[in-house]
């Protein structure tokens, strides 16, 4: 298996990873303070990444201001900006606009990478859209969608908040090891926290005392999965391929989160999921090459001649 293969396995794991965050962390944040959650998670992972990073964290101090940058906006924006826009939005229009994301990050790329853009790639985008939209909207349908201006916006900061930060690892990623710049984004990420995450501390200190288990086994998972192992496997597939094509894999937190609310908060899978999970990865193949769409439609082209 070569390193290309391995990255779209380290991106499909961390996206599943991050899909089934949303489940077990609604559980967890109604025990624990956001921004107690969110220093507990990036303190402790940087902390653990620390030993596998010591003897390779130099940084010139030209690339400094770069770094920083890609630090907040993959933790310190991305994770607030989440955080709050969800007490102002529902949850299926935050799924709405993250669903935006490759659209975003296709892109970036373009503009900010000069990276080229193919037939194939465009194809796996629509076909990607057709699928996240009949899940979305097969929700839509069902629960109607309600305007939160204010708290859709936020969430959409925090969506362009991790897509700059796939775009300012790349530029990173030509000097520094994805690591390196993994442990970075934790630490800066940690200490924005602290302040806002102490006075949390200071003021509701009652939660440690009456913490159930599915509220410890969110954070064990918060520091484990969400952040040490995604963050870095993340890292390591993007620093693996295009940004382009890396968008492709948002796509899989949505299908990964249904699933998780099926095992953890007892929902249904329905008919459009499934239908709009198969569109979904066909779009991810068509995307990475793994079907070949000039022989497809060469042949749906020439059947439909036949007949």
């Amino acid at each position: 298996m070569n390193s290309k293969h391995l990255a779209i396995l380290a991106l499909i794991f961390a996206s599943v990873i991050w899909g089934l965050t949303g489940p077990i962390m609604k559980q967890t944040l109604v025990h624990v303070p956001i921004f107690t959650l969110a220093f507990i998670r990036f303190g402790a992972a940087a902390f653990l990444l620390f030993p596998f990073v010591y003897n390779r964290l130099a940084i010139k101090k030209g690339d400094l201001p770069l770094l920083i940058l890609c630090a907040a906006f993959g933790v310190t924006f991305n994770i607030a900006f989440f955080f709050w826009g969800l007490t102002m939005t529902s949850a299926l229009n935050a799924g709405i606009i993250i669903a935006t994301g490759p659209l975003f990050i296709l892109l970036g790329a373009v503009i900010f990478l000069k990276e080229k853009i193919n037939r194939q790639l465009i194809v796996g985008l629509i076909i990607g859209v057709a699928g996240i939209g009949i899940i979305i909207g097969a929700d839509a349908l069902k629960n109607g969608i309600s305007l939160s201006p204010l708290g859709d916006f936020i969430i959409l900061l925090s969506l362009l908040s991790f897509v700059f930060y796939d775009i300012l690892s790349k530029k990173l990623f030509k000097k520094y090891s994805p690591l390196t710049i993994t442990f970075y984004s934790f630490l800066i990420g940690a200490i924005v926290f602290f302040p806002a995450a102490s006075y949390e501390f200071l003021n509701t200190q009652d939660w440690m005392a009456n913490l159930p288990p599915q509220a410890i086994l969110g954070i064990i998972y918060g520091i484990f999965f969400s952040s040490l192992l995604a963050y870095t496997v993340w890292q390591w597939g993007l620093s693996k391929m295009d940004a382009s094509r890396v968008g492709f894999f948002y796509y899989i937190d949505p299908v990964a989160s249904t699933i998780g609310a099926v095992v953890i908060l007892s929902e249904k899978i329905t008919q459009p999921f499934v239908l709009g999970a198969i569109l979904i990865f066909l779009g991810l193949f068509f995307a990475e090459g793994r079907l070949p769409y000039h022989h497809i439609l060469q042949h749906a082209t020439g059947k439909f001649k036949h007949n």
